[in-house]
Formats: structure tokens, C-alpha cells, sequence
């Protein structure tokens, strides 16, 4: 086994690129992770693989618009685009300039459009054939699908991870309609719940003040992401790409930003060793809950109970970001997932500041899980009390 911080190459697609061994010998004698995820990436835009943005919505939300703006905005990149619903955009034949298989079709201006017929797995591997002529993958999803099932589509191959890298998930939504999609269906707010980013599509037809309750109940929904307004999918020179928001120094930040928010009116509850901050609304079921703890997790008994909570209530549980601080393991480990797909990764050291586990969840009725409660016995030692405090109750 590498000695920590021991240097080495790692040759992918004949690149160089120097990673580093992050696990301590400790840490690495439990069995965490059985993913690659052992080398740390200390620059982490050092990387070359083909970034994946996905863009979700409603039906009707504007995802294609937003989609021909990025790819007018960019001239320089070279896209490849797969559609789930791919007749919204005809394929005029004047435009193709080859034909890589019955599904892959290179445009005049460099795309490469993709029509989803199978497994998008198996696309994706087709897509390698032609990798050196992209420099972006965007995935537009169905207005009426769960993004979830695509961005797990990513993290549940070693083949695919090796090759591709999740960039970010952007969520549309449309602010004229938005409150009587969301009452009238839960998948809007699924959508919403996933997202890195939420762009606010057609505030031109809406006024301030139904703009403000827009940005409310988005919020309610997701208060961690990113908000950005457009009108017919123009987001002016705000950067929806290479956003690296799956990558662990992103999280990272992102965990101590979301620990100081404030997510609802209530206060801040400091409960022993932890501090507890929870949104919830009473229209709809969607939470979010942000937990600091000041005293550092047994690695094997989070690992045990993080298993358990995405086997047993994974559906439930859309997203769990965090850096977690573990017994005799000298780095930050970022922790995040999506349903019931973890990944985890190592971050940078704890020195100069005081150790603190940050974990923040978004999910359907969290607060019957009894999350609180659970997290507290795990850090107390109670394992089995832990575990068994993780049922919902109504």
C-alpha cells in the first residue's frame, strides 16, 4: 500500500496527471470506500476528464433555450449533447457533417447531438470514440424525468467515473408557473431539490413581487443552491460551465458556507456537541437539515450507519453533502451522495482550525427520520441505538 502523500502517476488517456494518496494507513486498513477514490487531486481543474452538465426542469421550463445559448455563448467549446427528448430539436439534415453511428451525428458547428434510444450507458462509451473532439458533455433531461436516475448514471461505474466527471446540475424553472406546477406535482420539486444551480427562466413575465415569491418557494425547496435569473434562457456573462461543483474542495466550501446559514426563522439550536439547523415548510414535504458537530466520528461506525441510511431511506434522501471529522485521520473526508449512491473523497488537512463535521441533507420528510437524535447516539458510541433511532415515525 502507498505511503500517504506519496506521489505518483496516473496515466489516463496517455495524460499525465499527479495525484496524491490522501488515506492515512489507518484509515485506509477499514474498507470505507471500495471506489478509486484513494488519490487526492491537489489542483482539482487538473483534471481531464470530459465535464458533465445536466440540465433538469419542468416541461415547458425553457432547457433547450438555455441549451442553444450556451452553446451560441461558447463558439470555442465543443459540445456534445444528449437528448432524451430529442424532437424538440429537429435535426436538419443541411447541418451534418458526419455520422459516427445511427444515434451519434456531428453538427456543422462542432456539436455532437446524440439521440438517447438505449442505455446511456452504452452511449457514453460510444461518445469515448470521439472524445478528442469534445471539450463539453451536456445531458438534457426529460421535463417530466428525475435527475437522479442520469447523475447516478456517472457515479455507479469505475469505467464511466474514469472518463467522465460530473460539472454540475442545473435546474430551470419557469417563474410564471412554478408555484402551480409545484402544487399540483412533486417531481418540480425533486428537480429543484438537486440542483447545484436553479435559473429562474422568464422573469420577464412575471412581476417583482411574484419574482420574490418565486425565489421563496425555490428556496424552500433547495436553500444551498445558486439563484440566477434569465429571460429566454440569457444568463448574461454569469458561467453555468466548469462550475466544479462535485469536486471535493467545492464541497468543501460549500459545507462550512451552508453550516453558517440560516434556514429558517427559528433559532439555532446548540444541542451538546452539535448544532442543529433545519428548514421545513408546511405546503410541502421537502426539508433541509445542516448539522455541525464539534467532536470527531468513529470512520467504521459512520460507515456502517451512512450504509444503512441511504440502503433503508435513500429514497428519501436526495442529497447529503459534508466534510466529516474522524478519530486518528489527520484530513478533512468529504462526504456527499445522490439517493442511495455515495461517494466519498479526501480533502485537504486539519491544520491551524478547529476540527468540526459539517453534513447537510435535503430530503423528503426528514425530520420523521430522526436524524438528530441518531447522529447524537453515533457520536456518543451508541451504534446500535444509532442505527435503530433511523425509522420513520409519524
Amino acid at each position: 500500500m502507498a505511503h500517504p502523500n506519496h506521489e505518483r502517476m496516473d496515466r489516463r488517456q496517455g495524460i499525465d496527471c499527479k495525484m496524491y494518496v490522501f488515506f492515512n494507513q489507518a484509515f485506509l486498513n477499514f474498507e470505507l470506500l471500495p471506489l478509486q477514490k484513494s488519490y487526492f487531486m491537489l489542483d482539482y481543474t487538473d483534471d481531464d476528464r470530459l465535464p458533465v452538465t445536466i440540465l433538469t426542469g419542468f416541461l415547458g421550463a425553457g432547457k433547450t433555450t438555455l441549451l442553444n445559448h450556451l452553446i451560441k455563448t461558447n463558439p470555442d467549446s465543443k459540445f456534445a449533447v444528449i437528448e432524451n427528448e430529442f424532437g424538440e430539436i429537429p435535426i436538419d439534415n443541411d447541418l451534418i457533417v458526419g455520422i459516427e453511428n445511427e444515434n451519434i451525428y456531428e453538427m456543422s458547428n462542432g456539436c455532437i447531438c446524440c439521440t438517447l434510444n438505449g442505455e446511456l450507458a452504452e452511449l457514453l462509451f460510444d461518445l469515448l470514440n470521439i472524445r478528442h473532439k469534445l471539450t463539453h458533455l451536456i445531458v438534457e433531461t426529460t421535463g417530466i424525468a428525475d435527475p437522479s436516475t442520469v447523475v447516478q448514471a456517472f457515479m455507479s461505474s469505475e469505467q464511466i467515473e474514469m472518463f467522465y466527471r460530473i460539472d454540475s446540475v442545473i435546474c430551470i424553472v419557469d417563474a410564471r408557473n412554478l408555484k402551480a406546477i409545484t402544487a399540483d406535482t412533486n417531481l418540480a420539486a425533486k428537480q429543484i431539490s438537486y440542483a447545484d444551480t436553479i435559473l429562474i427562466n422568464k422573469t420577464d413575465l412575471v412581476t417583482a413581487e411574484a419574482l420574490a415569491e418565486v425565489e421563496e418557494l425555490v428556496k424552500s425547496f433547495n436553500p444551498f443552491a445558486g439563484i440566477v435569473h434569465s429571460t429566454n434562457g440569457n444568463i448574461g456573462d454569469f458561467q453555468l460551465l466548469d462550475t466544479y461543483a462535485y469536486a471535493p474542495q467545492i464541497i468543501e466550501a460549500f459545507a462550512v458556507k451552508a453550516g453558517k446559514m440560516q434556514l429558517s426563522t427559528a433559532p439555532v439550536k446548540p444541542n451538546g456537541f452539535s448544532v442543529v439547523n433545519k428548514s421545513k415548510t408546511p405546503h410541502h414535504e421537502i426539508e433541509s437539515h445542516s448539522y455541525t458537530f464539534s467532536r470527531n466520528f468513529d470512520p467504521h461506525k459512520f460507515n456502517f450507519w451512512l450504509d444503512h441510511l441511504v440502503e433503508y431511506y435513500g429514497a428519501g434522501i436526495y442529497r447529503i453533502k459534508g466534510i466529516i471529522s474522524f478519530d486518528k485521520v489527520p484530513q478533512k473526508v468529504v462526504v456527499q451522495s445522490v439517493r442511495d449512491h455515495i461517494m466519498i473523497s479526501g480533502g485537504d488537512f486539519w491544520e491551524g482550525e478547529e476540527r468540526a463535521s459539517r453534513i447537510i441533507f435535503i430530503g423528503k420528510t426528514l425530520e420523521k427520520l430522526r436524524l438528530e437524535e441518531s447522529l447524537n447516539e453515533l457520536l456518543a458510541g451508541e451504534l446500535h441505538q444509532s442505527v435503530s433511532l433511523l425509522q420513520r415515525v409519524s
